[in-house]
């Protein structure tokens, strides 16, 4: 089984780039990604599927998110503004993704709580986190970013600096050296985009499966690219 983590670009009302996982393996992929998902949120659930499914995963790929969302924890359900949330039964408690779901607290929390520099310190903490805990487990993983400002190289302090310096790299897939889905789609399937919408449309993900993650000169039928291109055409 393959399991992948990550955001809306992981898994939105559209077909997202693990759909296509599947046409280039021979694996059966478990998308776990949520709309909305900050670093925390997607750190924690893959480590939860590491140690849920643990040997039954051949392959775990991530795809990094936005440093600007946070989440909010609860031990019951409550209204607010925000539509990103869930219960989770393994943990018991819910998650909202990307703020408090009310409103006025989420702008008092970012005014008054709100640090940039942490945000990206914590992303590279979350980062790392999570590549040790599936190299305990001799998982294997590939990650990914969703859009280019999840990581940066001006560093803020020499710590920073250091806990980049930690990660391993090599287990990183980008576009264009430093950037992710997001530059990919509108770089390359700008003309297909759903008005109004940034997210990547279908095929936009399922060139990245292609061309980017698995570098495969394979294409899948011309019907089923036509159906991609159009999905809502």
């Amino acid at each position: 089984m393959i399991v992948t983590h990550g955001c809306s670009f992981t898994r939105y009302g559209w077909p997202c780039w693990p759909k296509f996982v599947e046409w280039f393996t021979d694996h059966k992929v478990l998308n776990k990604g949520q709309s909305g998902s900050g670093n925390e949120t997607i750190s924690r659930a893959a480590i939860d599927s590491a140690l849920e499914f643990k040997s039954g995963i051949r392959h775990m790929y991530i795809m990094w998110s936005g440093v600007d969302r946070y989440e909010v924890i609860t031990e019951g359900n409550r209204s607010g503004n925000q539509t990103h949330y869930t219960k989770n039964d393994r943990t018991k408690w819910w998650t909202w993704y990307g703020g408090h779901p009310e409103k006025d607290k989420d702008e008092y929390y970012r005014k008054h709580f709100w640090n940039e520099n942490h945000q990206q310190y914590r992303t590279l903490e979350h980062i790392l986190r999570t590549q040790h805990f599936l190299q305990s487990y001799t998982i294997p993983y590939t990650m990914m970013i969703y859009k280019q400002d999840v990581l940066r190289t001006n560093f803020y302090s020499d710590s920073e600096r250091n806990l980049y310096n930690e990660i391993d790299w090599h287990k990183f897939i980008f576009y264009k050296g430093d950037q992710g889905l997001y530059e990919y789609g509108m770089d390359n399937f700008k003309d297909d985009y759903v008005k109004g919408e940034s997210h990547p449309p279908p095929i936009a993900h399922y060139y990245w499966v292609k061309d980017i993650m698995f570098k495969s000169d394979i294409l899948c039928p011309q019907e089923e690219l036509d159906k991609l291109k159009n999905y809502y055409g």
